[in-house]
């Protein structure tokens, strides 16, 4: 009786170790891979909002900027500074706005001039046909320019000075969490380079 027991327990420990034995075989080729796509994806995104780098810097993440002086607001991720020969050229902002469906994540590009000259949703969950909206270019050019001094507003109709985004139509919500995003983007950025902490 015993016997009956032993063996199937000692064939299924076998097989449990075999398969966890290749799991980890194969993590450890893929991992090295998987992390290079991710780097490369990253590096082609950040170029793709701040035009003209040639290689990005390390991220400084949030906590770093607070412990520097800064005062990065809640949805701040990271920030990369963009350089082209040698020479700044501007700043990537990482940004996480919570949105009707979730976190939107996006990234913003702020050159010296600060003048945000590009703007990528990486992800969102937002409601397909409404919300999803926000991840047109059409849209996101709205921002694309000299920061506002009082940075971005969401309104219903037509845009009426400087800092007004429409809202997407029936959308309010997504709109705000984007231009929250880009607003906190903007600032850090504009206090950066002033040296403002």
């Amino acid at each position: 009786m015993l016997k009956e027991i032993v063996k199937p327990a000692v064939i299924l420990f076998l097989i449990c170790a075999i398969i966890t034995g290749t799991l980890a075989v194969v993590n450890g080729i893929t991992k090295p891979v998987i992390e290079e796509r991710e780097r490369t994806e990253l590096q082609e995104s950040l170029s793709s909002v701040l035009p003209g780098t040639d290689e990005f810097g390390a991220a400084v993440n949030r906590d770093e900027l607070v412990s520097a002086g800064y005062h990065p607001g809640e949805r701040i991720r990271n920030l990369y500074k963009g350089i082209n020969r040698g020479d700044l050229v501007g700043y990537v902002v990482e940004v996480a706005s919570r949105g009707y469906g979730g976190d939107i994540s996006m990234l913003v590009g702020i050159d010296n001039d600060l003048t945000v000259v590009g703007v990528k949703i990486l992800s969102h969950s937002e409601t397909p046909g409404l919300g999803s909206k926000a991840d047109n270019d059409e849209y996101l050019k709205q921002y694309l320019g000299e920061i506002p001094e009082a940075l971005y507003h969401v309104v219903k109709k037509a845009p009426a000075k400087d800092g007004d985004i429409e809202a997407i139509t029936s959308a309010t919500v997504t709109s705000r969490a984007i231009a929250n995003g880009i607003s906190e983007a903007a600032s850090l950025v504009r206090d950066y380079i002033r040296g403002e902490k």
